[in-house]
Formats: C-alpha cells, sequence, structure tokens
C-alpha cells in the first residue's frame, strides 16, 4: 500500500476548516438566527441538521434516526476509505474527489457523534426559493462526488 501523504493532508485541511467554520458558528451566531451577507442571495443561518443530506428525515422526532444515519455515515466512511487505499497514485482525479469526499464526511460524521447533529449555516437563495442550508463538509463532499462522477465518465485511469 503505497503513502497518500499529500491526500490524507488535503483530507485533514477539510475536517478542521469544517469544524473551524462551524465552532465560529456556534459561538458568533444563535440558533436560528440568519446574517445577511448578500442581500437576496446569501445569508449565514444557523439551524441544526439531525437528519440526511438536505435535512431529510431532519425533525421526526424519532430518535432512533439520527444513529441510524450516523452508523450509515460511518459504513459509507469505511467503504470509502476501501476504494482510496485501493486506488493508484496514478489516478489523480479518483484519489482528490476520494479524499473531498473523506475530509467532508469526516467533518460531518465528528457532529453527529459529538452533538447528535450537524450544523448547517450557508443559505443561498433567490426570492422566496432557497436551497437547503449546507454547511463547507457538504460542498467537499458534493465537490468530490461531481469529480467522482466524471473520473468514471472519462474512465481513463483504470484502463490498462
Amino acid at each position: 500500500m503505497k503513502t497518500k501523504t499529500n491526500h490524507i493532508f488535503i483530507i485533514i485541511l477539510i475536517a478542521l476548516a469544517d469544524q473551524i467554520t462551524k465552532y465560529l458558528i456556534l459561538i458568533h451566531i444563535p440558533l436560528h438566527t440568519q446574517k445577511t451577507i448578500i442581500k437576496g442571495f446569501f445569508n449565514i443561518t444557523h439551524i441544526r441538521n439531525d437528519g440526511a443530506v438536505w435535512g431529510l428525515l431532519s425533525h421526526t422526532g424519532n430518535g432512533l434516526i439520527p444513529k441510524i444515519i450516523t452508523i450509515l455515515s460511518l459504513v459509507s466512511f469505511i467503504i470509502i476509505i476501501y476504494f482510496f487505499f485501493k486506488t493508484p497514485k496514478k489516478c489523480k482525479l479518483e484519489l482528490i474527489s476520494l479524499s473531498f469526499i473523506m475530509g467532508g464526511a469526516i467533518g460531518n460524521i465528528m457532529d453527529r457523534i459529538f452533538r447528535g447533529y450537524v450544523i448547517d449555516f450557508l443559505d443561498f437563495y433567490i426570492k422566496r426559493w432557497h436551497w437547503a442550508n449546507f454547511n463547507i463538509a457538504d460542498s467537499f463532499i458534493s465537490i468530490g462526488v461531481v469529480l467522482l462522477i466524471i473520473s468514471i465518465w472519462r474512465n481513463k485511469c483504470y484502463q490498462s
């Protein structure tokens, strides 16, 4: 197994950036409070997401759902770790995409384990249409998934 130090550094940086921004939100913006950054487009809005992606299954009142989501997140993370270490160093796009996904996953899993919910605060909107609130970890997971789809679509890394 070849070391992938640069990618591990990226993973750590993403997880740290995510946790630092969430900490800043916790200490500076009260829960359910919003601060307008770009009027009509972007707010910082402190919310708690005890559900899945985009707040699905959030606030159901069923205490089992956050636990199930945490377990599924951990299982998914273990699978991603497997693919990360199995991916050859020459597969740069695949490794960066997996690094982004892992860094984001660590940030959100830490929230789920230590808080029981994920802190979301990025709130983009146009008029009355709001995108679901998200955080730095979600951003990197999303970018990583898009890059992974591109890498699978172009199918260059694993061809002989």
